[in-house]
Order: structure tokens, then C-alpha cells, then sequence
């Protein structure tokens, strides 16, 4: 009787080698599942991306429609710090919209701004992501494009090159070129050209907002570089958003 009562006993357990069996196979599901469920979050997060940039561009168009001349909000850089910014479009009293300014990916895109060895200018550090501190110096994850000069660097130069990357004043039906905001350097022959290509561009090619980039392959929302893989989400004047593949100095208008 004992005999049986352990026979039963040995039949309900499992062997060692059931289990590493069993164990095995939840590694290998995890192995799948995992990465699976990281690009759901990263295509959830770049929607909501979108509808950001979506949401910005609603208060910039609203803040035109109220200006004499249809202007768009002129800062002194493309680049952060944009408190004067966020000042104009009321967002310190709206909760929600100084929110649509921050990548819900910006830590992901904190850690290459905040990496001095990184793209340009060498050595310099950014911050993107929504903290107190940032809110208020104004701090942003996005790059605004209706600016009258890039960023100086420490050493005199600028953050990006003013050759592509041209200083304009945005307007709801186009952009006014200013060639002085560049000084004696506006006379090169490739200024000339991109000028031209930007004053003739329509409203459905001129970058108004943009998410975040470095120099080097640095893309946001982990994205790698690569026609497939690579780009930068753009909202443009006509208000749609898309995600531009070319090189941001060669696809800037």
C-alpha cells in the first residue's frame, strides 16, 4: 500500500529536466515578445508624437491669425532655449499644450543631447525632456524654425549650418527671407540657391516644427538611420505632419 502511495507521488512532480524543459521555452517566448512589445510602445509614443506637433501647430496658427501681419512667433535661435516661446503662446497657463511640447520618447533623446561627444557643436550639452526646471527656461524637445540666427556656439560658431539651415520669418501663407539676418556670410552661391528653394516652396514643404536631432545619425524615438528606419517627424505650414527620410540639411525648406 505505502509502495503505491509513493508511485502516485512521483507521478504528479516533474523531472528536472521537464522543468528546464518548461523554463526554455518561457525564455524563448520572452526572446519574442519582448522586442514585440518595445516597437508597439515606440509606434504608440510616435503617435503621440504627432499628435504634439499636431497640437503645437493649432496654437501657432492661432497665434498668426491674431497677428496684423499673419506672423508666426519670431525666436532669436532655432534651438532651446524657448521661453519667449512658450510666453507668447500662453502655454504656462495651459496645462495641456506645454505638455504637446515635450516627445513623450524625450528620455530616450535626452541621452544623446546630453552627450558632448555626440554630433555639434563638440563638447556642448542640451536638455529636452519636460522637467520644472526646463518648463521654465524653456527648454523644449522640439526645434522651431521661424528664428532670426543659429545657435552660437562657445567658440563662436554656430549650432547648425546657417549655408542649410536658414534664419526666416514664417507667416500663415509662406516665409519672409531676411538675407541680412545672415550678415556678409549670406552671399554664397549655395545661400543663394537655398533661398531660392525656400521662398518658392509651398506651405505643404516649409518646416515649422520638428522633433529633436543631432549631427551623426541620431534619430529619434530609437529609431536607427536608414531610408526604412531612420527620419525626423516634421509638421509643415500647410499643418500636416509626416516623417521626412532625407538628411534634415537636404530636406529643409
Amino acid at each position: 500500500m505505502r509502495r503505491m502511495q509513493n508511485q502516485n507521488r512521483s507521478k504528479v512532480g516533474f523531472t528536472l529536466i521537464e522543468l528546464l524543459v518548461v523554463i526554455a521555452i518561457i525564455a524563448l517566448l520572452m526572446g519574442i515578445l519582448v522586442p514585440a512589445l518595445h516597437k508597439v510602445r515606440f509606434r504608440a509614443n510616435e503617435t503621440s508624437c504627432l499628435s504634439n506637433l499636431r497640437q503645437v501647430n493649432v496654437a501657432l496658427i492661432m497665434y498668426a491669425n491674431d497677428d496684423r501681419n499673419n506672423r508666426y512667433p519670431l525666436e532669436a535661435t532655432e534651438h532651446n532655449p524657448h521661453r519667449a516661446l512658450l510666453q507668447k503662446l500662453n502655454t504656462y497657463r495651459d496645462d495641456g499644450l506645454i505638455k504637446a511640447f515635450y516627445c513623450p520618447q524625450a528620455k530616450f533623446l535626452e541621452q544623446f543631447a546630453n552627450d558632448p561627444n555626440r554630433g555639434v557643436p563638440a563638447g556642448g550639452v542640451d536638455s529636452v525632456i519636460d522637467t520644472p526646471q526646463n518648463r521654465i527656461v524653456g527648454n523644449i524637445t522640439y526645434i522651431y524654425w521661424s528664428f532670426q540666427a543659429n545657435k552660437q556656439e562657445q567658440d563662436g560658431g554656430t549650432w547648425r549650418d546657417p549655408t542649410y539651415f536658414l534664419p526666416r520669418q514664417l507667416t500663415l501663407h509662406g516665409m519672409e527671407a531676411h538675407r541680412d539676418w545672415l550678415g556678409q556670410k549670406s552671399k554664397s552661391a549655395i545661400q543663394d540657391e537655398r533661398y531660392r528653394q525656400c521662398t518658392n516652396a509651398s506651405p505643404a514643404e516649409i518646416w515649422v516644427v520638428c522633433d529633436f536631432f543631432r549631427k551623426q545619425g541620431i534619430f529619434p524615438h530609437g529609431r536607427k538611420p536608414g531610408q526604412t528606419e531612420g527620419g525626423v517627424n516634421v509638421n509643415f505650414l500647410d499643418g500636416h505632419v509626416d516623417r521626412v527620410y532625407k538628411r534634415p540639411r537636404d530636406s529643409y525648406r
